[in-house]
C-alpha cells in the first residue's frame, strides 16, 4: 500500500449508511436516493480529475446488513480498481475486524480501518484511535478519529464555562497543535485525522472545507475528507454552488500535495513546553498547546523523557507542566537555563531560586531574579490551561516574539523553517469576517532576504516587498480572504 500517497475521502453509500440515515431527525427521501447514488460507478465521475485516489466505504457495521452492504459495493469497488482508486473498508469497533478483513481481500479491497485493537493477521490494517497518545508504540500509519471541525465557532458547547468581552475573539478549533503532538511523540509515516462538517441545515462554506484541509496539513496530517450531506446532494444534481465547493476542495488538496516538502520543517519556537503528556497531565498540557496555538504563541514541544537531551537553543521561556518534578538532572538543566538568562515557569512546590522580583505584576506566580534570569513558581496548582497559557506569554513577553502578523484579524499562524535554516515558511489561516481583507504585514525578527507569497487559487507565487525594520525585517502581503503561505529565505 503507498500509504503516503493516498489522498483519501469517505464515500458514503449503501444500505448500512441509508439505515444510519433514518435514525436522524429530517432525514429525508432524497438524502436516502442520494446515498443510493454515490453507490453507482458513475459517481465515480466526480473524483476523475481531483487528487482524491483512496475512497473509504463503510463496510462492516456487526450487524445483519453487512452482507448486504458488501454486496451493494461490488460494482463500485470494482469500477474504482478500473479507474486506478484504492478502495478501504471502515469496519465498527463492534464488528469482527477479521471476518470483515477476509471479505475485504476477497472483494478487491486494500485494506480496513477501524477502531478495533483485534489482531487481523496478514493485513496491514489502519487503525483508528481516540485523540490521546498513551501507546506511543512506533506505528507506519496512526489514525485519530475524534479530532474537532476546525474553524471559528459560532457557539460554545452547552455546559461550557467562558466568559467574553466587547473585544472577545471568538472561539477557534484547530488540530494543528495535535498533529505536531502526534508527530513529535509517535513520528507516523502517516497520519490520518478523520471529523466531519458540522450539520448547519445548509451547505458548509468552500472557505470552510479549505480551512479544515490546510489546519490538517500545515505539519503533515491527511484529512479523511468528509463531504456534508447538502454538499453531496448537490453534486449529484450539479449545483453551480455545490461544483465552486468541490473546485475548491481539490485546488486545495492539490496545493498541499504540491508543497508537502513544507511538512519537514522544524516549527519555530521561544517557549519550551515540557510534559509527558500522558496520564494525569494529559488534558493540562494538550490544552496548554491547543490554546498556545489559538493564540499564535510560537512553541516547541520537550517531551520530558527525552527533554535532557533536547537543545534548549533558542528558547527564551521554557514551561514545566507536569505536578511530578522531574529527575535530578533535567531540574538542573532547568536551573541552569534560567541561571544563563532564560525564564523558567513550574508548578508550586519548587525551590525558589534568587531575589524576588518586585516589579513582576503576575499574581499567580512568584517571580524571582535568578543569575541573568528567572524562575517563575506558581503559587497554586497549575489547574486551568487557559490561565496558563495566558501567563506564560506573559511572563515570556512579546518583546521576544520572532514573528507578528498585523492586520490579520481572527487569525492563527504557524511558523518552521528549514533543516539548515537557511529558509522558512508561515502558514496564515484567518477566520470569517464581516470587513474587508486588509493588506497584512508580516513581520520576523530574522531578517530575511526575501519573500514570496502562495495561495491555493494562485498557479504562481508572488514575490513581496520587504522593508527593514530595526530589529528584523517586514513583508508587505496584499488582502489574503482564507489561507496563505509566506515562503522567506536567506
Amino acid at each position: 500500500m503507498n500509504l503516503d500517497g493516498w489522498v483519501p475521502m469517505r464515500w458514503p453509500c449503501g444500505p448500512l449508511e441509508i439505515e444510519r440515515g433514518k435514525s436522524r431527525e429530517g432525514f429525508t427521501a432524497r438524502e436516502a436516493d442520494a446515498l443510493q447514488e454515490w453507490a453507482d460507478p458513475r459517481s465515480l465521475e466526480l473524483v476523475a480529475s481531483s487528487p482524491v485516489n483512496c475512497l473509504v466505504v463503510t463496510w462492516a457495521e456487526g450487524s445483519a446488513g453487512d452482507e448486504g452492504q458488501q454486496r451493494a459495493l461490488a460494482p463500485l469497488i470494482n469500477a474504482a480498481r478500473r479507474r486506478g482508486l484504492s478502495v478501504v473498508g471502515w469496519v465498527a469497533s463492534v464488528a469482527d475486524p477479521r471476518r470483515a478483513a477476509s471479505t475485504a481481500q476477497a472483494s478487491g479491497l486494500e485494506t480496513i480501518a477501524t477502531e478495533s485493537s483485534e489482531s487481523v493477521p496478514g493485513l496491514d490494517v489502519l487503525r483508528f484511535r481516540e485523540r490521546g497518545l498513551g501507546d506511543r508504540s512506533p506505528s507506519d500509519f496512526l489514525g485519530v478519529a475524534s479530532t474537532v471541525w476546525p474553524g471559528a465557532s459560532a457557539s460554545l458547547p452547552t455546559g461550557a464555562d467562558a466568559t467574553s468581552g466587547p473585544t472577545g475573539p471568538p472561539w477557534l478549533d484547530s488540530n494543528a497543535w495535535y498533529v505536531r503532538l502526534a508527530r513529535s511523540l509517535v513520528d507516523p509515516k502517516v497520519l490520518w485525522l478523520a471529523f466531519d462538517p458540522p450539520d448547519l441545515g445548509q451547505p458548509v462554506a468552500a472557505a470552510s472545507y479549505l480551512q479544515a484541509i490546510a489546519d490538517t496539513e500545515v505539519y503533515g496530517a491527511r484529512w479523511l475528507l468528509s463531504l456534508d450531506p447538502h454538499l453531496r446532494l448537490g453534486l449529484l444534481d450539479r449545483r453551480a454552488s455545490a461544483m465552486e465547493t468541490w473546485a475548491v476542495i481539490s485546488r486545495s488538496l492539490a496545493f498541499f500535495g504540491k508543497h508537502r516538502a513544507w511538512t519537514s520543517h522544524l516549527p519555530v519556537g521561544q517557549l519550551g513546553v515540557v510534559s509527558d503528556y500522558a496520564g494525569a497531565d494529559e488534558f493540562l498540557s494538550f490544552e496548554v498547546l491547543n490554546l498556545l496555538a489559538r493564540q499564535s504563541s510560537l512553541y516547541r514541544i520537550l517531551a520530558k523523557s527525552r527533554a535532557q537531551g533536547m537543545p534548549f537553543d533558542g528558547l527564551a521561556a521554557v514551561l514545566y507542566v507536569d505536578q511530578a518534578p522531574p529527575g535530578g538532572d533535567l531540574v538542573r538543566k532547568l536551573y541552569r537555563f534560567a541561571e544563563e538568562g532564560g525564564t523558567l515557569i513550574t508548578p508550586p512546590g519548587w525551590e525558589e531560586r534568587g531575589v524576588h522580583d518586585d516589579d513582576a505584576w503576575i499574581p499567580r506566580f512568584r517571580v524571582l531574579r535568578y543569575g541573568r534570569g528567572r524562575l517563575a513558581v506558581a503559587r497554586q496548582e497549575l489547574a486551568d490551561p487557559y490561565l496558563l497559557a495566558g501567563d506564560a506569554q506573559l511572563l515570556m513577553s512579546h518583546s521576544r516574539d520572532r514573528v507578528r502578523v498585523f492586520n490579520a484579524g481572527t487569525a492563527q499562524f504557524h511558523h518552521a523553517t528549514s533543516g539548515d535554516g537557511r529558509s522558512g515558511i508561515l502558514h496564515t489561516l484567518l477566520y470569517p469576517t464581516r470587513y474587508p481583507r486588509m493588506p497584512l504585514t508580516v513581520w520576523f525578527l530574522h531578517p530575511w532576504a526575501k519573500a514570496r507569497v502562495f495561495t491555493v487559487d494562485a498557479e504562481e507565487a508572488a514575490p513581496v516587498g520587504r522593508i527593514p525594520a530595526e530589529p528584523g525585517v517586514e513583508f508587505h502581503l496584499p488582502p489574503v480572504p482564507v489561507y496563505c503561505a509566506l515562503e522567506v529565505s536567506s
